[in-house]
C-alpha cells in the first residue's frame, strides 16, 4: 500500500511540475466532516486543469479521531465542469477512495484496514480574488461507506 501511495504522490507532482508551464494547477487546503466516523479532519488537496471541460485533482484528508485511533483517506478524482461562469465554477466528481483506519490501543500496535471504493459527488469554486472557495460533497462507496463535506481554499500556482 505504501508503493500505491507514493505513487500516487509522485504522479501528482509529475503532473504538477509538468503542468506549470502549460496548464493551471490549483493547490488548497481546508477542513473536512465524515458522517460516519462523526469527526472533522485537515484535507490537503490539488486540482489540475486538463481542458475547458475536465480537471483531475487529488487531495488527502486526516481525521482527528483521537482514543487511539488513526483514519485518513486519499481521493483521486475527475471533475466535469458543467457551468463556468466568471467567478463561479460548477462541477461534478468522480472517482477513487483509499481510506485506511488503524488502532494502537494501550501500547499495543493492533492491526490496520484498509479499504478502496468509489467517490461521487459534487463541487464548486468562487472566486475572492486572492484565493478560490472551494465547498464539495462527496459519498465515499466502500466498506468505510460516509458522506463527506468540505469546505477550504484553493490558490492557483501559475
Amino acid at each position: 500500500m505504501k508503493k500505491l501511495l507514493t505513487s500516487a504522490f509522485i504522479l501528482f507532482l509529475a503532473f504538477g511540475i509538468h503542468s506549470t508551464a502549460t496548464a493551471q494547477v490549483s493547490v488548497g487546503g481546508g477542513l473536512a466532516y465524515g458522517e460516519n466516523i462523526e469527526e472533522l479532519g485537515l484535507k490537503v488537496d490539488g486540482i489540475y486543469v486538463i481542458n475547458e471541460e475536465f480537471r483531475a485533482g487529488a487531495d488527502i484528508i486526516y481525521y482527528f479521531t483521537g482514543d487511539g485511533i488513526t483514519f485518513w483517506e486519499l481521493n483521486l478524482n475527475g471533475n466535469y465542469l458543467f457551468v463556468e461562469e466568471e467567478d463561479l465554477i460548477v462541477y461534478a466528481l468522480g472517482g477513487l477512495n483509499y481510506a485506511r483506519q488503524s488502532f494502537d490501543i494501550d501500547g499495543m500496535n493492533n492491526p490496520s484496514n484498509s479499504e478502496i471504493g468509489l467517490n461521487i459527488g459534487a463541487g464548486l469554486e468562487y472566486d475572492l480574488d486572492f484565493a478560490k472557495l472551494a465547498p464539495e460533497i462527496k459519498y465515499a462507496l466502500s466498506d468505510y461507506d460516509q458522506l463527506v463535506i468540505s469546505v477550504g481554499l484553493r490558490f492557483p500556482i501559475n
